[in-house]
This record gives C-alpha cells, sequence and structure tokens, in this order.
C-alpha cells in the first residue's frame, strides 16, 4: 500500500523501492580503455573505465580528438583531423568505431585498446584480487612491447590479456 503525501501523490512502496535496487544493481564487467600517447615508457597512459561499452569508446575518442587538436606532437595530426569527421558528427556508435579505426591505420601513437574486466564477487561486489592480477598483467605485458626490438613487433595492433579466473 502507498503512503499518500499532502500534495496528493504517492511515495514509493517497498516493493517499488525493491524494484529500483534491482535495475540498478552493479554490472558483472566493468569496460576498460586505455590510452597509450607514445612509446615512451615516461609517458603514463591514460586510463579510462565505464560499465557502457559504448559510452566508453566515444569518451576515448573525444579524449584523443582533443588531444590531437591541442597538441602538435602527432605527425600528421592535422590532416587527420581534417579528413575524418569530429565529434559533433558522430551519430551513431559505428561513427565512432569508424574514427578509431581510422586513427589506429593512420598512426602509431596515440593508440588504444579496450578490455572487459569481470567485476563480480567480494565483499564489494569487486573481485579485487582478479582485478589486481589482470592490471598487472596487462601493464607488464605492455611494458614487455614497449621494450622489444621495433622489427620484432607485430603491426597487429596491442593485444589483449586473455581472462583467467
Amino acid at each position: 500500500m502507498s503512503s499518500i503525501d499532502l500534495n496528493g501523490t504517492s511515495a514509493p512502496t517497498h516493493a517499488d523501492t525493491t524494484a529500483q535496487r534491482s535495475t540498478s544493481s552493479p554490472p558483472s564487467d566493468l569496460f576498460l580503455g586505455v590510452i597509450v600517447w607514445s612509446d615512451d615508457p615516461e609517458v603514463e597512459p591514460t586510463v579510462i573505465t565505464d560499465r557502457s561499452p559504448v559510452t566508453l569508446a566515444r569518451t576515448m575518442a573525444v579524449t584523443i580528438h582533443d588531444m590531437l587538436e591541442d597538441s602538435d606532437a602527432y605527425a600528421g595530426a592535422t590532416e587527420f583531423r581534417q579528413s575524418n569527421p569530429p565529434p559533433q558528427d558522430w551519430v551513431e556508435p559505428r561513427d565512432v568505431d569508424d574514427w578509431l579505426e581510422a586513427l589506429r591505420e593512420a598512426t602509431p601513437h596515440p593508440s588504444f585498446s579496450f578490455h572487459q574486466v569481470p567485476i563480480t564477487g567480494g565483499a564489494d561486489g569487486t573481485n579485487q584480487g582478479f582485478v589486481n592480477r589482470y592490471l598487472e598483467h596487462a601493464l607488464r605485458d605492455r611494458e614487455q612491447a614497449l621494450t622489444e626490438e621495433p622489427s620484432s613487433r607485430t603491426s597487429e595492433g596491442p593485444a589483449t590479456v586473455p581472462l583467467e579466473r
């Protein structure tokens, strides 16, 4: 039964609150995006997370676009920006994907990668041990890739880290 306040609107019932809580429960995965700005190990990558892979991709693309716009450090950045649509023209998620893929083909840096990290379990809803091992493994792989000889690298783009449970 709903209670009525003085304005005639009903206050939420226990059933309403339970339904709201179930629709806002934490996701089982977190999406992680890593932007590597250069092959210099002294330059820290940018890490962005979101619950939605679509929102994450757009945020990463806008972040990269803004950096390209504000910096002359990237060879061909001006030409790339002029030949590809700006963020205000990205209407569909596919527009963002197309822009990111064009960037990947145009230049080795900035580079980016996407990861899906499970976050279920644990007292706070996260599996901190697993997430920490995953991130340590990803960082170790990235550091190893940066220290390899240029001739031994492949042009396939960033590798993804296998998920172990």
